[in-house]
C-alpha cells in the first residue's frame, strides 16, 4: 500500500489587512500623564474661561457638544426630547446653569496651547490614518482633548494653536477675521526684487485674489533665498500655491508667528499653554480692535478676502 501522509494541524488563514492599514486609532493616554498636564496648566498664567464671538451667547446644542455631552445632532435630540431644562434654540451665556436629565452640566476647563508641529506630522484626528498625527504628540501633554486651529500641511513645520474653545478657534482660523500668519520660506535660487514686487501684488486662488500683507527678503545667497510672507486669508496650501504661480518652488516652509504670538522658545514637538494676555491679544485682532505687531505694528484697516471662504480643515 502506498504510504499515507499524516495530516498536520490545519493552518489558520491570516486575516486580510485593510488596503489602507489598520490606522492609529484613538491616542492612548495614561492617567498619570493627564494629571501632570493638568498640574502644568494650573501652574501657568493661562485663562480658565472661554471667549464668545456673539454677545447673545452660544447656541445650546453647540455648548452641550463642547462640554462633551454628545455630538451636536444628538444634543439637539436631547433638547427635543425634553432632557434639557431649556427651550430649543436657546443661547447659553457664561455663568448660566444647564441641566440634562436633572444633572447640572459643569463647563469644561478651556484650554489654549501653542504647539511646534514638526515636518512629517499630519494635522488630523482621523483614526484610520497610519502616519504620525498631531494628536499622537499632543494628547499625552494635555489634560483633555484639544484640537488644531486651522491647518499646516505635512511637509511644513511651525506654529499651531490648539484649543477646545470653538468660538476662539473660529476667530483665529476664519478668513473674515483676518488674523495674520507669518511664514518663512526657503526657495531655491537668488530671488530678485522684481519677483518680490510681483508677489506683493498678489494672485488669484480659487477665484479670489490673495494679496500678502507683507513680503520681504530675509536672507539671499546665490543658491537660495529666505522670504518672509505674511498672509491673513488662511487658505489651503496658499503659500506654496502663491509662490508656484511666480515660478518659485519651496524647499522649506515654517510658520513662525500667528498674530503677535511667535514660535520662539518652542522646540519641535513641544507644547506650552497660552497666557491670558496672548489669548486676549489674538481675540482683539480677530475682533478688529487691537494693534498687530506682526503686520507692521499698525491697526488693521481692512480684511482682504473677508467671508470668501473657510480654510480647509
Amino acid at each position: 500500500m502506498p504510504h499515507r501522509r499524516r495530516p498536520g494541524p490545519r493552518r489558520k488563514k491570516a486575516a486580510r489587512k485593510p488596503a489602507a492599514g489598520r490606522g492609529r486609532g484613538k491616542p492612548k493616554v495614561h492617567p498619570t500623564a493627564r494629571r501632570k498636564a493638568a498640574a502644568l496648566v494650573e501652574s501657568a498664567p493661562a485663562p480658565r474661561d472661554g471667549v464668545t464671538s456673539d454677545e447673545r451667547g452660544m447656541r445650546l446644542n453647540r455648548w452641550l457638544a463642547e462640554q462633551g455631552v454628545d455630538s451636536r445632532r444628538k444634543c439637539d435630540a436631547l433638547v427635543l426630547e425634553g432632557a434639557v431644562d431649556t427651550e430649543p434654540g436657546r443661547r447659553v451665556l457664561p455663568g448660566q446653569e444647564v441641566r440634562v436629565n436633572g444633572v447640572r452640566i459643569k463647563p469644561v476647563r478651556r484650554l489654549y496651547y501653542l504647539f511646534y508641529k514638526p515636518k512629517g506630522v499630519l494635522v488630523t484626528n482621523d483614526p484610520r490614518e497610519t502616519r504620525p498625527r498631531v494628536c499622537d504628540l499632543v494628547d499625552p501633554l494635555a489634560p483633555s482633548r484639544v484640537y488644531p486651529v486651522g491647518r499646516l500641511d505635512e511637509d511644513s513645520e511651525g506654529l499651531l494653536v490648539l484649543t477646545n474653545d470653538g468660538a476662539f478657534a473660529e476667530m483665529v482660523a476664519h478668513p473674515r477675521h483676518g488674523v495674520p500668519k507669518t511664514y518663512v520660506c526657503l526657495v531655491p535660487g537668488s530671488v530678485s526684487g522684481d519677483v518680490v514686487a510681483e508677489l506683493r501684488k498678489g494672485t488669484w486662488l480659487d477665484g479670489v485674489k490673495v494679496v500678502p500683507e507683507r513680503v520681504r527678503i530675509v536672507r539671499r545667497t546665490p543658491k537660495s533665498t529666505s522670504l518672509e510672507v505674511v498672509l491673513r486669508e488662511g487658505r489651503n496650501r496658499e503659500i506654496r500655491r502663491l509662490l508656484a504661480r511666480h515660478g518659485l518652488g519651496v524647499k522649506r516652509l515654517k510658520r513662525v508667528r500667528i498674530g503677535p504670538v511667535g514660535v520662539q522658545g518652542l522646540k519641535r514637538g513641544q507644547l506650552r499653554p497660552l497666557t491670558r494676555e496672548e489669548r486676549d491679544a489674538l481675540v482683539a485682532i480677530a475682533r478688529g480692535d487691537g494693534a498687530d505687531a506682526s503686520a507692521g505694528g499698525g491697526r488693521r484697516t481692512g480684511r482682504r478676502g473677508a467671508g470668501k471662504g473657510r480654510p480647509k480643515r
